[in-house]
């Protein structure tokens, strides 16, 4: 078993476009993770290496706003930041190529991930101008979202995860995945969302069998 945590580029790969909270231009959001990883021996340098994972994922949204000339002087919401916590059960299936000092790590497998709460910071906008920000707390559902001012996202999250990473002698772990969802995260019944992100990873192996 091991502990191992870092940093998480997250992003919201959407399609279709109905005026909800999620429309607009995403860039990349920056978060984080925790993992609890097992790491089970199966067959001559192949190991199943589940990971309990807490993770925040989600995006940011383009700070340009184009003014409409009709809506010239209105208030208007503008979507900045969404942001979900998830705990994550990514099941990977790993070889690892045994060198001096250590080993490389390469793996792949599927996911799940159930969300645990997340927020949608939005901003006030008056003629491109910024008047004022304020959030309100994402709503989990099985149930789809036919209103647009509340952001409902599925509870469950799937897909697949592709990992490599290097294993010091000394139990040290450095790491590096990239995990694609496959689900639709939003429940608007005229969008597609899928969640993606890049995380890089230390962390430290307690007990080390296989040396």
């Amino acid at each position: 078993m091991g502990l191992r945590s870092g940093y998480t580029a997250a992003d919201l790969e959407m399609t279709g476009k109905t005026g909800s909270n999620l429309d607009g231009d995403h860039t990349t959001f920056h978060g984080w993770h925790l993992d609890l990883v097992i790491n089970v021996p199966v067959y001559e340098g192949l190991y199943f290496q589940p990971v309990i994972r807490y993770i925040t994922k989600g995006t940011n949204y383009n700070a340009e706003r184009p003014v409409k000339p009709e809506l010239s002087g209105a208030y208007l919401p503008a979507g900045s930041r969404l942001q979900l916590n998830y705990l994550e059960l990514p099941l990977n299936f790993v070889y690892k190529f045994t060198l001096p000092g250590g080993k490389i790590t390469a793996g792949l497998g599927p996911y799940i991930a159930t969300g645990l709460r997340g927020r949608y910071h939005y901003d006030i906008v008056q003629n491109g101008r910024n008047v004022s920000n304020d959030s309100k707390e994402v709503q989990f559902s099985r149930e789809a979202n036919d209103n647009l001012a509340v952001v409902r996202m599925n509870p469950w999250d799937a897909g697949a995860n592709f990992a490599v990473g290097f294993e010091f002698n000394n139990g040290i772990m450095l790491g590096a995945n990239y995990s694609r969802g496959m689900t639709d995260a939003d429940k608007n019944d005229l969008t597609t969302s899928r969640n993606r992100y890049f995380a890089v990873s230390v962390g430290f192996l307690f007990n080390r069998e296989d040396y």
